[in-house]
Order: structure tokens, then sequence, then C-alpha cells
């Protein structure tokens, strides 16, 4: 089966775009490589395409209710014109089955960004079903959109000079603007702790977008650039992070759990939490350069402690860096050492959730 395609696909092609295939898409991993465009994204601005994310759009009169029953931040603490990251979990163990950044696009408008379209669409038919939202209107939109990110320190002078109306887009905002004559939704963001915009658009415009933002000196990036940077911000992604049996409290993710409403695995998230965990998500700064790869073991004084679910060469602490499932007596600052196809190789336990630089992510 040939993967999909994105609908900048030929842009990528036209830029000299080094293709791989991720997650059933043929995406860009390197334009000018993973150092340049790393560089670019820590001084000036990057873009990168995203189109392989899904969309779903929930719309109607019982939507935000709709949505408060079945997701776990607390819609409360969002509101229209802004947005949220959350999760989706399973009823039967609260374990995650997706993280997702809402959109509150209007009042009973609202349009979710995930990894998983089928089970966040399945959960929330399954949810309209059984409670009192007939009018909730639940779609797959992802076909025929494209979804950007603008990163870097300088994003929001490129937006600006794209659509001089980003500049009231700030915080979490969501906002619809018109960019190179086409309406888009724009998302003001902070992957990785830095202000940045998602934006959707019609796939027939998202190549003018592209193009105009290129043009104004913004760096087209790749997967190889964004998974040193999700690693060195702390951000979870799921099939590595995320898998069976991983709830919020072994993700370090009940910040955003609202539980004083009634979203789907509420019940078993509790047992969970009154039970008490058995591995906690930590940060593994090693001491050369050595990468650790994905399911590597983790010791301490010898005594297997964790693994590894994520690594990579951070090009900011110019070390390996990985995150890993640990015991939660393994505290920060912690000696380990971790079991590399090339050897053993030292790390430590980093002393906060996330290494000292660059900032801790608060947006997925």
């Amino acid at each position: 089966m040939n993967p999909h395609r994105s609908p900048l696909h030929e842009e990528h092609i036209r830029l000299g775009a080094r293709m791989t295939e991720s997650g059933g898409w043929s995406m860009p991993l390197e334009f000018a490589g993973p150092f340049k465009e790393y560089r670019a994204h820590r001084n000036a601005s990057v873009l990168w395409d995203a189109s392989d994310l899904g969309s779903v759009l929930v719309a109607g009169p019982g939507a935000r209710d709709l949505l408060q029953h079945t997701l776990t931040n607390d819609l409360a603490r969002c509101g229209p014109g802004r947005s949220q990251y959350t999760l989706l979990l399973s009823g039967a163990d609260g374990s995650v089955l997706d993280d997702l950044v809402l959109w509150w696009v209007e009042s009973d408008h609202f349009l979710l960004t995930a990894n998983r379209p089928e089970a966040v669409l399945a959960a929330l038919r399954s949810a309209r079903a059984a409670g009192p939202y007939p009018d909730c209107r639940i779609e797959d939109v992802s076909a025929g959109r494209a979804l950007l990110a603008l990163q870097g320190p300088q994003a929001a002078e490129r937006m600006a000079g794209l659509a001089p109306a980003a500049d009231s887009v700030a915080g979490s905002g969501v906002a619809r603007l018109r960019l190179r004559g086409h309406e888009a939704l724009v998302a003001a963001t902070r992957f990785g702790g830095r202000l940045g915009y998602e934006l959707q658009l019609p796939a027939p415009a998202a190549r003018e977008v592209y193009r105009a933002l290129l043009a104004r000196g913004v760096a087209p990036a790749g997967l190889a650039m964004r998974e040193t940077h999700r690693l060195e911000a702390g951000i979870l992604r799921h099939g590595f992070e995320f898998g069976p049996g991983v709830t919020p409290l072994e993700a370090g993710l009940e910040r955003i759990v609202a539980f004083d409403t009634g979203f789907t695995g509420r019940a078993a998230l509790l047992l969970r939490r009154r039970r008490g965990i058995r591995r906690i998500l930590r940060t593994v700064v090693m001491d050369g350069r050595r990468i650790p790869p994905a399911g590597a073991e983790v010791l301490q004084e010898g005594e297997p402690v964790g693994r590894v679910t994520s690594g990579t060469f951070s090009l900011g602490l110019r070390r390996g860096l990985a995150l890993a499932f640990l015991r939660p007596d393994v505290a920060a600052g912690s000696a380990l050492t971790v079991r590399t196809p090339a050897g053993e190789a030292g790390g430590a336990v980093a002393a906060t959730p996330f290494p000292p630089a660059p900032p801790a992510a608060v947006h997925r």
C-alpha cells in the first residue's frame, strides 16, 4: 500500500527534501540537514508540514458537553477563541488513547488535532450514542486540508508579515485569518516553550502560503529536527511514550486531568492512583554522545529500573538524550547505566522533568 501524501508533497520534492515514511505517510525527513534546521529553529524560524495529523470537527448545541464528558482537561479553563491540550483515555483502564489539541473556534464549534483520528471518532460517536447529544456533529475533516507549524523566535514577526492581524492571536488563541486571500484557522502555540503558530488551511491554498513564508526567510524543517526538539522539550509521542497501559499518571500529565469532571476513564484512573504507579516517565541525559535506542534497558547500580521509550542526540546539549519509564523511587540526579547495542553507557536522571535547555514545553 502506497503511503499517504501531504498536499505539500510536491513542494517538498521541489525543495530537495530527503523523504521518509512515517506512520503511513511520506514526509520530509530533512531539507538542509537537522543541524542547520535546528539552528534555524533556535535562532530564527522554521516551518514544518504536520498534515499527517488528523482533524476532527465537533459542532452543534451539545458539542461542549460531549467533549467535557469525553476528554480529560477542564473546558472551564479554555473558552471560545482559545486552544487546550487534552487527552482521550480508555474507559477500561484509563490509559491514553490519544493526546489532542482542542481548538475552540466558536461557541459550539470545535476542532481536534489528533494523532489517531479513527480512535477519537469512535470514542466521540460512542459517547454521543450513550448520552444526550443528538444534535452533535462529529466528522473527520482531515482530507482536503493542510496543517503547518511555524516555530522559532522570529515566528511572530514572520507571521505578522503574512497577516498583520496575527498580532491579535496570542497565548493559546485561535482565530480565522485571511492568508494570501484564503481563509485559514490559526492557533498560537507553545511547542517547546516559545510562541509559534499552527495553520489549518485548504489544500489548494497551502502551497501558496508555504511558499510565501519561505520567501520571508523561514526555513523548511523535517522530521529529524522535530524529533530532536521533541525530546529536548520533553514532548511525548504516541506509540513511544503513549501505549497500552500508560495512563496520565505514568506519563506525568496529571496537570491536564480534571478529576472533578466526568471524563471517560475517570473511575479507572482514580483506581490506578489509589493503588499507586510502578513507573514514571523521566528524562535521561547521557554522559557522552551515545544515543540510547528505544527499548534499551536502564539500570541503577546493576539493577534494572526501567526502559527507554525514545532516544536521540541532543544538538543543544551535545549529548545523548532519552525519555524513559523508570521506577518512581529513582531520584532526580541519580546515576544510571543504559544498555545500548554498542555497550553500556552512563547517564543521569535530569534534575527537572526536562533538560535545562531549552525551556520545558507547555503545549504539544
